[in-house]
């Protein structure tokens, strides 16, 4: 199944999302190799050819280099609501994160004010205080976890060598106000039933988030095998958190 191609350039968009309206996306990663720190058998974006939590400098955009870009498409494009950090890989391993954080923020209080922060995350670097410093000055933190449970973790985001789950959740307790967001998937691999999906509510009661939002692949993925999990099925899971742990749950599908 053919996939989407990396992001070429810093900045991308606006585009229209589902869940922030028009965003202009800021990528922190290597537009020549994919490189993360999982490698989710639903990516669209393929499989992660350098699967890494202390990626090369030398591929990544410098701090100045963010700034630039990031200021010449706010002044060209006024009216989003939105600057987030995303894009073809986990934003928070670029070594100067917290500093660009900072300093968009501040170029964005500058040129649009009533633009906001946001932050696609997979959290595997929620554990450090530095990061988690720089993610309380970004006005919507949406953090993923897909699974409640070390061997999900592995059958569906094959993480980088050194990534905990319980150091995860730890690291996702510790964020105030965060919005979760999970990937539900189903098929040979599945965290929408049984013991993965019950490790996986565990895990959300444990953490508490402001909101849960759920989704599935609407998109080409790199592994056959991976099954969408459907609308209605979406919204019952929805449901079942709203009734069992009282937390708020967003389910998201394209028609």
């Amino acid at each position: 199944m053919k996939v989407f191609s990396l992001r070429t350039g810093i900045v991308y968009g606006p585009v229209q999302s589902r869940r922030l309206g028009r965003s202009l996306g800021v990528n922190l990663s290597p537009t020549d190799v994919k490189t993360c720190s999982f490698d989710c058998v639903y990516c669209h974006y393929g499989r992660t050819e350098v699967k890494t939590l202390q990626p090369d400098p030398h591929r990544l955009p410098s701090a100045g280099e963010v700034l630039e870009a990031v200021e010449k498409r706010l002044r060209a494009h006024p009216d989003i609501d939105y600057v987030t950090f995303s894009g073809t890989g986990e934003p928070t391993l670029h070594p100067d994160f917290a500093a660009i954080v900072s300093e968009v923020r501040n170029l964005k209080e500058r040129l649009l004010p009533d633009t906001r922060l946001a932050i696609l995350s997979n959290s595997t670097t929620a554990h450090n205080s530095t990061v988690r410093e720089a993610l309380a000055i970004i006005d919507v933190p949406i953090m993923k976890l897909d699974a409640g449970d070390p061997r999900t973790l592995q059958r569906i985001n094959r993480p980088a060598q050194g990534i905990d789950i319980d150091q995860l959740i730890a690291g996702l307790k510790a964020i105030p106000d965060l919005t979760l967001q999970s990937a539900l998937i189903d098929g040979r691999v599945s965290n929408a039933r049984g013991e993965p999906f019950e490790a996986w509510l565990t895990a959300i009661e444990e953490i508490r988030p402001a909101r849960v939002q759920i989704y599935s692949t609407d998109r080409p993925v790199p592994e056959e095998y991976v099954e969408r999990t459907r609308p209605d099925a979406l919204q019952e899971i929805a449901s079942l958190i709203d009734q069992r742990l009282g937390i708020k749950v967003d389910p998201f599908w394209q028609g």
